[in-house]
């Protein structure tokens, strides 16, 4: 008896094709696979007891200790009096109080108060690595861009050298901020499109984020990125539709929610704009930076190199000879990530990867600065802004992004090479292409792999002529280094190469070659960025902050004074954790007449003259030696200039290291021994037995104007603070001399200095606090009083006959303005999104009904 067959035809059958958790869920298989890298990688300083140390971290130390926990209790400090003599903490970015953020300010509320990780920084800027990836394969996955390409550039751009480096030397700002820019494009990509409300808002939203993140050379590398993203767009819509609403719409978006983005960022910016104009990035006239020191770190083209043979131009450090000051750090963003990027642009010809084309492109120029002074002298004169910035080579983070996006769309171009149907009778063009430039690129590697092999003379030569003082020994290390690097990548573009020609010829699966290509880029990193990332043993706060014996001696002294770490071992800011006042500190954003006041002085520099008028320089037993200068050799214009600055600042107490000083007017209130790279030394703080208080009368007034008649007079050996105050403008009184003049400061703290004085005769009275009119006002008896420009630096106010009750009082309208202005647009804004998912929701209930 036969079997009744099915009558259904195979073609009916309703069988469902065979699923994987992978394919169901991309998303989380990402987050899976990222998070195992990224823990793998830091697994030491996650789990094993280690950190990340340096001193630009251990400096946001001192700063995070100012913000929590300063002397004067002051929740929202806006002025920091402990370095530079005093400064504006808030508007020059050097203390943010995390509130001010409202997305970052919880999360890393919620990571401290749970204790997440003994590092809460690290630990936060970790979960930003991984968001990172996320992002950036998102981007790619709406832009139809396969799992394992996105994978691949979401893998990349989390273990990239330079962004690993943020980390690892302490600059998570930049990290933070740039790590937005795969959600930028995508937002800004959606909003070109729908152009609805929601993207808008959504965009402005993440742009004011990025802003309030407070780098604002990423932010401004972001606009110029979405500015070409703009021309490349309206470009290609304006072709096909021939609308000029397809240029002007677009354009009105993308400037409404920069608008928007500014707005929201308010809190910090206003105040950043008004403080510019008296730093050093702006100075009062607006000028900005120096072109010198602006375009110090240009990318010199020889240095493209590093692109194949990371340590080419030396690794970091020791050994980096190439034209820049110094770098700890290759620009490297991996040989496969090249190549990859390199086939995009021969098999893919798109709106897209063309904008990434000439994006990477535009960087890379930028980069050059000084270099390719054609693109970058306009840029630096022309552009509004650009001349705040300095380090040209950081818009290298653009660059690197460029080229990783890039890369996820040359392996979809090869995977897409896979899918096609081949036609015997008719092969594809695109195939002949790409093989051609496999071979090129094979023979490009090639080459710098045979000149590292066979130049050992040539390439020495050019090291010992950009670097003299780099001994033969580290030349050779050079060298050699290079050379590994060069015949590692050329194993690893003969390896992509082939296992690419496998994937065109349908000879290998897209899985394996996928997979393999991570992998390989992975390792690729790797080898890099472990010798960039040193974790060390955990270094705490109170082992790295220990009180000296100097801290300890100065913090008995209840008066207000500052000191001058004249030859000193402590990282920039180490005292501001201490709560003591120092005329030195780091701020990349210094008040412009302290700046002139450092240079003209010399108190900003590693050997500083004041320390060096009493030594110098000589050969015993043909070795470098030091000894002291006779006092009678000592140049007396240098010495009484010294005094001078010495006592008007309010310096009490000098700190040095080895060298004493030899100098009756500055008594030794103690000393002890210290052991410092493995010598014993001597360490000294002198007591300045002649230093004025903070609040002092002057005798007369000199007016003179100009930087270059003030600081003559006052090196000419004339100048006595005590006699003399500088204006700038003609007083508005006649000052006498009076023994009987007296003035006492009865409270200080951040914001509010009161002083109590007595004017037997009219007079100037100076404080010696750091003149900065954009937010510190004067009240004579409750009556407010015009501060005075003096002694180049400091403020002083003038007084008639008799007791006088004064205040100074830090409020700076630009803090205020700006906050009110982001409350408000953050609450827009969320009502707006409110209001939209409202809408959302009724009309999809609609829908179901």
């Amino acid at each position: 008896m036969g079997t009744k067959q099915s009558s259904k035809k195979p073609s009916q059958l309703n069988i469902k094709p065979k699923s994987s958790f992978i394919q169901d869920h991309p998303v989380w298989t990402f987050v899976i696979a990222a998070l195992i890298l990224l823990t793998v990688f830091y697994f030491q300083v996650l789990f094993g007891g280690k950190s990340l140390v340096s001193p630009d971290k251990m400096t946001s130390k001192a700063t995070i200790q100012f913000v929590k926990h300063n002397p004067y209790d002051i929740d929202f400090p806006l002025w920091c009096p402990f370095i530079f003599s005093g400064m504006p903490s808030y508007s020059s970015m050097l203390s943010i109080p995390k509130i001010v953020n409202p997305v970052d300010g919880p999360i890393r509320g919620i990571i401290e108060t749970l204790k997440l990780h003994h590092d809460p920084n690290f630990f936060f800027v970790f979960i930003n690595y991984l968001l990172f990836g996320l992002l950036t394969f998102i981007f790619l996955r709406d832009q139809k861009i396969g799992l394992l390409p996105a994978a691949f550039a979401g893998i990349v751009l989390m273990f990239l050298p330079q962004f690993i480096a943020f980390t690892s030397y302490g600059h998570n700002t930049k990290f933070l901020s740039l790590m937005l820019i795969p959600l930028i494009l995508l937002l800004a990509n959606k909003l070109f499109e729908k152009r609805n409300l929601l993207y808008f808002v959504l965009l402005a939203l993440t742009l004011g984020l990025q802003l309030i993140r407070a780098h604002v050379q990423v932010c401004y590398y972001t606009y110029l990125m979405l500015g070409i993203y703009y021309l490349v767009t309206v470009i290609n819509t304006y072709r096909t539709s021939k609308k000029v609403s397809d240029i002007l719409v677009p354009a009105g978006l993308l400037a409404g929610v920069i608008l928007v983005a500014v707005l929201l960022s308010s809190i910090v910016y206003i105040s950043v704009y008004d403080y510019q104009h008296y730093s050093i990035r702006g100075s009062s006239e607006g000028s900005g930076l120096d072109f010198d020191y602006a375009s110090g770190w240009s990318f010199h083209p020889l240095e493209m190199v590093t692109f194949i043979i990371p340590s080419f131009m030396g690794f970091g450090g020791a050994t980096y000879w190439g034209k820049m000051p110094f770098t700890d750090y290759p620009l490297y963003f991996s040989v496969l990530v090249l190549f990859f990027a390199g086939a995009a642009l021969v098999l893919r010809r798109d709106k897209n990867t063309t904008f990434f084309g000439i994006l990477a492109l535009f960087s890379l120029l930028v980069s050059f600065g000084k270099h390719f002074g054609v693109l970058y002298t306009p840029m630096f004169k022309f552009l509004p802004f650009f001349n705040k910035f300095r380090i040209p080579s950081m818009i290298h983070i653009v660059l690197d992004i460029a080229m990783v996006i890039l890369a996820a769309y040359g392996i979809q171009a090869l995977i897409d090479l896979y899918n096609k149907e081949s036609n015997p009778k008719k092969p594809d063009p695109a195939i002949g292409r790409i093989k051609k430039y496999f071979w090129a690129y094979l023979g490009v590697i090639g080459l710098f792999t045979l000149y590292m092999l066979f130049a050992h003379t040539s390439f020495t030569t050019m090291v010992a002529n950009s670097r003299s003082h780099l001994s033969a020994a580290m030349r050779e290390q050079a060298y050699h280094i290079a050379l590994m690097d060069s015949f590692k990548s050329l194993v690893l573009t003969a390896i992509a190469i082939g296992l690419s020609v496998q994937l065109v010829n349908k000879k290998l699966s897209v899985s394996f070659f996928g997979l393999f290509m991570i992998v390989l880029v992975v390792a690729d990193l790797w080898m890099i960025d472990y010798k960039i990332m040193k974790p060390q043993d955990v270094v705490s706060e109170e082992s790295y902050f220990n009180e000296t014996p100097a801290v300890q001696y100065m913090k008995k002294d209840t008066d207000l004074f500052r000191i001058y770490p004249a030859r000193d071992d402590k990282a920039a800011n180490w005292y501001m954790y201490h709560n003591i006042a120092s005329i030195n500190g780091y701020s990349a954003a210094k008040i412009r007449i302290y700046q002139d006041f450092l240079e003209e002085s010399g108190y900003g520099s590693g050997n500083s003259p004041f320390i060096m008028k009493y030594w110098r320089n000589v050969m015993r037993n043909n070795r470098p030696s030091m000894e002291p200068v006779p006092p009678e050799q000592i140049d007396p214009g240098r010495l009484n200039f010294d005094y001078a600055m010495m006592d008007m600042l309010n310096i009490k107490y000098i700190l040095s290291m080895g060298l004493p000083i030899t100098d009756p007017r500055f008594k030794v209130a103690t000393q002890y021994p210290i052991m410092y790279q493995g010598q014993r030394w001597n360490y000294f703080v002198y007591e300045n037995t002649k230093v004025l208080p903070r609040a002092f009368f002057a005798d007369t007034v000199t007016v003179l104007n100009g930087k270059k008649a003030i600081f003559d007079y006052m090196k000419s050996g004339q100048f006595n603070p005590r006699e003399t105050a500088i204006l700038e403008e003609a007083p508005p009184m006649t000052v006498f001399h009076s023994t009987e003049n007296t003035a006492e400061v009865t409270h200080f703290d951040l914001h509010n200095i009161k002083i109590k004085a007595q004017a037997a005769k009219a007079g100037v009275l100076v404080l010696s606090e750091v003149y900065y009119p954009a937010g510190w006002k004067a009240y004579v008896d409750g009556v407010e009083t015009k501060i005075y420009k003096t002694n180049y630096l400091l403020r002083s106010i003038f007084l008639e006959p008799g007791e006088h009750e004064i205040e100074f009082r830090f409020h700076p309208e630009s803090f205020f303005l700006g906050m009110w202005i982001s409350v408000i647009t953050f609450v827009v804004l969320l009502l707006i999104l409110v209001g939209l998912g409202a809408n959302y929701l009724k009309n999809r209930s609609k829908v179901q009904a």
